[in-house]
């Protein structure tokens, strides 16, 4: 967890404890901690300090326990979707929840009913009146958003079960991430003065928009609205709105993707009742507020505002609330409508020429693909993947020119796949299969249950789905090997490369004397290795070097704690460990035979006692390898030139 609080804001009222917060499940990583000094902190801090004099507006007092609040608590809070949390002034001070349960309510019964049963019931269009009037459709006598007291009204009484307030209860708390409770003084003040309310009760129980018992429904009502939050907690529950209903402290789904773009459309158009259209023009975030002061908005997939202030205008707003979300919105540009393009989804485009594979191949392979690689395509993506995205991704894998004969889409650093293109990503595997592309996806873990939607659809075209791999390199390799297989013509007339390459004709052996190869091969030991079979493992001593004259290994190397990532595959004809053994350091990966391996090895003390013995033989190896030393750091070089580009 990301928190990042501000004692020391002008002002500060007295803080009250509040219940510990039992969090629903185990915290995700974010970021780390912000600074005491950090830019987001000193900017709300100047925006605390520009409003928290401005005595405008009054407390509410219809309920009259609200009469009670300090005119003068202010709290400012931003909580991001990655789980960082900003506090200024009062954020920690309980308050009671009033309309801001609203949305929250809507959620939990389009979660538990869907969208259907409850639009039967509860429409979704501004009505231009004040919160509490006493108003439904006509023709149809049902309310006409959630957002006002008699959909709201409607929404508690559509919550199933017997104890339709405890499953409320803990519904809001999902959002707010804690458990929450009852401020049973304010309940009895909103009770006892809630005549409004029941009269809008009993005319929904007429016109059938509510069929339990109006007094025990409304009851609900005034419960859920005396729910205790803080203005911290209002910008959590903001933030899980902006995170498509996950808490990003906890990881918790506290409501589905769906019933958040629904709540959040109403909260567009609602949520600041009679002044809503104003809101949208002036601030541009779905917003809620409520009579206690609080005030929560929400910019989708970035972040959530929670401000504290109960000096209200005379709409039944937070005069501070209010300003503090235009200045947000206006000086860090928050407005939903402010018409920014986002960053290109495609982040890079190569081909396997350009972009090799870690696998070490024969001089011919090399050859093929550096001339045949260029009818490769390699895109990196990023983002999130929806039909703009997509649309952009189609127009770079489908040239006009034709289509390459191996396509690489990596996805490793796209967040989210959205499940409504699934067909789309279908429609183009299969134009790119139609242009004899085949097609894989690379980095695609943690995206199994998108792709398995766009394998659905190809199947439902009677066509393979493409081959997918967890990382970019293997992926490489799949290309390669794609191109290779699909050659068309030699690059240099030489043979094709062999899975076994005799001692003598090794590259280490490449223009030495036949005196000189046979005085190598004499103090090396032949061996061979099962497929499966460790040739060396990471951290010990570099005390044998490896000449391959059979087989096909792979080197892993060490990623964090427990992860591991393939950074070579090496054939016949290639070398083991000669970094290593030539500095007479300890290994930094691990190479496993991915066949039955044969191999020539010449230890650390057959290698002192040749120098000691023959030294015009070791000259000659020890000038061969640094010449393969040598192009092993050229083929270095350029990767990361293009890693830079």
């Amino acid at each position: 967890m990301v928190h990042a609080w501000d004692p020391d804001a002008p002002s500060p009222t007295a803080l009250m404890a509040l219940p510990p917060v039992s969090p629903m499940s185990e915290p995700v990583a974010g970021p780390e901690s912000p600074p005491a000094d950090s830019p987001v902190l000193s900017f709300m801090r100047r925006v605390h300090e520009r409003h928290r004099t401005n005595d405008e507006g009054r407390v509410a007092t219809y309920i009259p326990e609200l009469a009670r609040a300090d005119p003068a608590a202010f709290g400012i809070v931003i909580a991001t979707v990655d789980g960082a949390v900003y506090e200024i002034g009062d954020t920690r001070t309980p308050f009671t929840i009033q309309s801001m349960a609203k949305p929250l309510t809507y959620a939990a019964i389009l979660d538990l009913l869907g969208a259907a049963a409850v639009r039967a019931r509860i429409g979704v269009e501004p009505t231009g009146d004040a919160f509490n009037a006493i108003s439904v459709g006509a023709g149809t006598g049902m309310p006409l958003n959630p957002m006002v007291n008699a959909g709201a009204i409607t929404a508690v009484g559509m919550m199933p079960g017997a104890d339709r307030l405890s499953a409320l209860v803990t519904s809001l708390g999902r959002f707010a991430g804690r458990d929450l409770t009852l401020d049973d003084s304010v309940y009895a003040s909103e009770r006892d003065s809630g005549h409004r309310n029941r009269a809008i009760a009993h005319l929904l129980r007429g016109t059938g928009a509510i069929e339990d018992d109006p007094d025990a429904v409304v009851d609900a009502y005034f419960k859920v609205c005396a729910i205790s939050v803080t203005a911290r907690d209002l910008a959590l529950i903001a933030a899980i709105l902006a995170a498509g209903g996950r808490n990003p402290l906890t990881g918790e789904q506290a409501a589905s993707d769906a019933t958040v773009r629904d709540v959040l459309s109403v909260m567009a158009t609602c949520g600041m009742y009679d002044g809503a259209g104003e809101w949208l023009y002036d601030v541009g975030l779905p917003a809620k507020s409520g009579v206690s002061g609080g005030i929560f908005a929400v910019l989708p997939g970035q972040l959530g505002i929670g401000v504290w202030s109960p000096r209200l205008d005379a709409r039944g707003n937070s005069v501070r609330g209010v300003a503090v979300c235009r200045d947000l919105a206006r000086e860090l540009d928050l407005h939903l409508v402010r018409g920014a393009r986002p960053p290109s989804a495609v982040r890079t485009r190569a081909s396997v020429a350009a972009l090799p594979s870690k696998r070490s191949r024969g001089t011919q392979e090399r050859e093929r693909i550096a001339v045949d690689g260029s009818r490769s395509l390699v895109i990196e993506l990023q983002g999130s993947l929806g039909f703009v995205a997509v649309e952009t991704l189609a127009r770079e894998a489908l040239p006009a020119d034709g289509a390459a004969d191996a396509v690489v889409v990596d996805l490793r650093r796209v967040g989210r796949i959205d499940p409504s293109v699934a067909g789309l990503l279908a429609d183009l595997v299969a134009a790119l299969g139609a242009r004899g592309a085949a097609v894989a996806w690379s980095g695609s873990g943690v995206h199994g249950e998108a792709l398995s939607l766009v394998d659905d659809a190809l199947a439902d075209l009677r066509l393979t789905p493409p081959r997918r791999f967890a990382e970019l390199d293997l992926a490489l390799e799949w290309a390669e090997d794609v191109v290779l297989s699909r050659f068309r013509g030699p690059a240099s007339g030489s043979a094709p490369d062999r899975w076994h390459v005799p001692f003598a004709e090794h590259r280490a052996m490449a223009g030495l004397d036949p005196e000189v190869v046979a005085r190598l091969e004499s103090v090396m030991e032949r061996r061979q290795f099962r497929a499966g079979d460790a040739l060396v493992r990471h951290g010990e001593p570099a005390d044998e070097l490896f000449v391959i004259t059979g087989g096909r290994l792979s080197v892993w190397v060490p990623v964090g704690a427990q992860e591991t990532r393939r950074l070579a595959t090496l054939e016949a004809g290639q070398l083991v460990g000669e970094l290593a053994f030539l500095g007479r350091e300890r290994r930094t990966a691990d190479v496993y035979c991915d066949t039955e391996v044969e191999a020539y090895i010449l230890t650390a003390d057959a290698f002192d006692l040749l120098a000691a013995t023959d030294p015009g033989t070791t000259t000659v190896f020890l000038a061969t390898l640094l010449r393969i030393v040598s192009g092993i750091a050229r083929r270095m070089t350029a990767e990361v030139a293009h890693l830079a580009s």
